[in-house]
């Protein structure tokens, strides 16, 4: 299948959406804020801070973050293990939430000390994940619209997303007009796409109208089941509950971007308001040459960006000059120079 990535670096932040043909299929963000982070496919020299046969691994120290596991099973030529020693590994999964990243043996190490080997950026990643993808450059514009919690079904009715600590749970209102069976048709195929779309996974719920017809409930299954198939994730769907709730996981390499750009409450991160604010500061100076542009953030983007890891002053005045001013009603940023 055709695949191509269109990739925006953005101040602060790379972008990218996946297509396939021409369906959007996936979406994500690499943040300079995440870069001390190890990512899927990175090879890092480790030490072994525990050997835990409780969980049938070690764990490793990777110098930042939490410490991974490196689980024993489906190892290939892994030594003894022993505590304190090094050992080169290949990040399988990344950290998520409070939970260290997911460790495959590499080889010997490579380092004297626990620091990375071989780093990746967005565009590597893509490539090892999808081989042979094309890419281009251009606007990625539709992640800020990409993780509201209700979307709407053609025809009528409408999904909401809800994260929780536990689960994902998708529940499903057919609206005014549609029949039951029709909107759980597609309700399923949209969610189904809106996980990939978004990386979410884990355990997820998804709660139907009411198909009393087991020909019906069927037929939903299988277009769960046919979705999970065309997913590169692992996808486990389980009959409907007597309840009328279907029960499914679907494997994750890392963050969703729901948890990259919003909090546990759907609501945007003042990073993620930050990014946007200078975002639109640099599309509206190039669509106005010359012009002096002027934002006002909240409070909180504010002062994300004072203590931000990267120059954004200086990054966007390279992309269109010294002629901004950024406040939050009391303090003001006029330029590189301030």
């Amino acid at each position: 299948m055709k695949r191509r990535a269109v990739i925006e670096r953005a101040i602060g932040e790379t972008r990218a959406a996946v297509y396939e043909g021409r369906r959007l299929v996936e979406l994500h963000v690499d943040r300079v804020s995440d870069a001390p982070t190890p990512k899927v496919g990175e090879i890092w020299t480790g030490s072994v801070v525990a050997v835990d046969p409780s969980v049938a691994g070690a764990f490793v120290s990777l110098g930042t973050g939490p410490d991974a596991l490196l689980p024993f099973r489906a190892q290939k030529d892994l030594p003894r293990l022993v505590e304190g020693m090094r050992i080169d590994l290949r990040v399988a999964k990344e950290a998520i939430a409070e939970k260290g990243p997911v460790l495959r043996y590499h080889g010997e190490a490579t380092n004297d000390a626990p620091r990375p080997v071989e780093r990746l950026d967005l565009t590597e990643r893509l490539s090892q994940r999808f081989p042979g993808i094309a890419f281009e450059d251009a606007s990625v514009g539709v992640i800020d619209a990409a993780v509201e919690r209700t979307i709407a079904i053609a025809g009528g009715g409408s999904i909401t997303i809800d994260r929780t600590q536990a689960l994902i749970a998708i529940d499903v209102d057919k609206g005014g007009d549609a029949s039951t069976f029709d909107c759980a048709q597609k309700a399923a195929s949209l969610a189904m796409s809106q996980l990939r779309l978004r990386g979410l996974g884990g355990l997820i719920v998804i709660d139907f109208p009411n198909l009393r017809q087991p020909k019906q409930r069927s037929r939903i299954i299988k277009t769960l089941e046919e979705m999970g198939e065309i997913d590169p994730a692992s996808v486990r769907v389980a009959p409907f509950s007597r309840f009328g709730v279907v029960e499914m996981t679907r494997g994750t390499d890392g963050p969703s971007l729901d948890a990259k750009l919003t909090d546990r409450f759907g609501e945007p991160t003042p990073e993620t308001i930050a990014l946007r604010a200078l975002r639109r500061i640099e599309r509206e100076g190039r669509a106005s040459a010359g012009a002096q542009l002027t934002a006002t953030i909240e409070a909180a983007a504010w002062n994300w960006l004072q203590a931000a890891p990267f120059d954004w002053k200086a990054e966007l005045t390279d992309r269109i000059g010294a002629r901004f001013t950024l406040s939050d009603g009391d303090k003001t940023e006029v330029s590189a120079d301030r």
